[in-house]
């Protein structure tokens, strides 16, 4: 079947292409008779474009904004794949992306995007740290929007992101079943929605391990604070190296659950540095499965998380949101998968808890 073109529509309907192009953007300069003809020569002709665009009572501008702290532009590697799974699936509804990094440091009156300040998008995409007060005056200027992978929690916005619980908690049983017994959380919990989910699932698994182990295979945990995350990006502090040293010294941990893979990857280097071999006296799990997980050495058992697939199920829900703004909103949890690589070492096969499903 040959293709339709905005050509032959033109043709059809005895107007120019651009006219046609606007039309279908539901430009405002396009007379509503004329957009009307045209929107109904091009659905009868068989041109895929969304019913959204097909009302201006839905759309004004063919816009979606996607807003990040500007720190995150220099972290490609996890956002960049959100960003790419956004633009795929922005294409495919012939919306346009407008991406802005905020700096975070500034009053929404001052860092505020010309995208949002000047409505210049039917809606917007929210990325992990954006501050709250940016968000509440989104929120005031009546523009949908839809958070990803935000450090907000808040029953009342669309949210989309990763099973952080159950990606952790299967995790720490792999872990545990491979026969570790004192095990250690790295991060700090509170700097991300995702880390005290993370946490959740690393506290439950060893609680149920232990609800049916003998007295003498309990598991025990500990934290290992002074990495974490922020609207700056990753950061570590002086207390880490402390941290874990002790862990190993004081706590014996042989099984480390880390928060995200670049902390993994920096708790790796560290006790590297002290003599210490992985997999044959620690066991590393991460979280993300980056594209460094698979290069350092040892390769990095790791919990992938769906990026591309957040970025495609996060503009099918700010569409959503903008046809219907009065619906309930949606908390999305998307699955993960553990990738069992080389760093974690078989102490011995146990039996223990099923891993959990999504």
């Amino acid at each position: 079947m040959k293709k339709v073109t905005l050509q032959m529509i033109a043709e059809q309907v005895g107007v120019s292409k651009a006219l046609v192009s606007k039309a279908l953007s539901n430009d405002p300069a396009v007379n509503n008779s004329t957009r009307e003809q045209i929107w109904k020569t091009a659905q009868d002709m068989g041109y895929r474009f969304d019913k959204l665009r097909k009302s201006s009572q839905f759309t004004k501008t063919g816009n979606i904004a996607v807003l990040m702290p500007e720190a995150y532009l220099d972290d490609m590697e996890y956002w960049g794949k959100i960003i790419r799974g956004i633009d795929k699936e922005l294409s495919g509804y012939d919306f346009s992306m407008m991406l802005s990094g905020i700096d975070i440091s500034l009053e929404p009156k001052e860092g505020m995007p010309s995208s949002i300040s000047e409505s210049k998008v039917d809606g917007a995409l929210l990325l992990g740290h954006v501050p709250e007060d940016y968000i509440k005056a989104i929120e005031a200027a009546e523009i949908p929007f839809v958070l990803v992978d935000s450090n907000i929690q808040n029953v009342e916005y669309d949210h989309v992101l990763a099973n952080n619980y159950i990606g952790a908690y299967n995790a720490t049983m792999k872990l545990l079943q491979s026969g570790h017994r004192t095990l250690a959380f790295v991060g700090d919990m509170e700097t991300a929605l995702s880390f005290k989910e993370r946490d959740r699932g690393f506290e439950e698994a060893a609680k149920d391990h232990n609800s049916n182990a003998s007295a003498d295979d309990q598991a025990r945990i500990t934290w290992v604070r002074g990495l974490g995350v922020s609207g700056r990006g990753n950061y570590t502090n002086s207390e880490f190296m402390d941290k874990l040293r002790s862990s190993i010294v004081d706590e014996q941990v042989t099984g480390f659950f880390c928060a995200n893979d670049m902390l993994a990857i920096e708790a790796l280097r560290y006790l590297t540095e002290w003599g210490y071999r992985c997999p044959e006296d620690v066991s590393i799990i991460g979280f993300d499965d980056l594209t460094l997980a698979e290069f350092v050495i040892p390769r990095l058992t790791t919990v992938q998380v769906p990026k591309e697939h957040m970025g495609s199920r996060a503009v099918k829900t700010i569409l959503d949101r903008i046809k219907h703004h009065e619906t309930v909103a949606e908390q999305i949890l998307l699955s993960t998968r553990l990738i069992e690589r080389d760093s974690v070492k078989v102490l011995h096969t146990v039996e223990t808890v099923e891993p959990q499903t999504e």
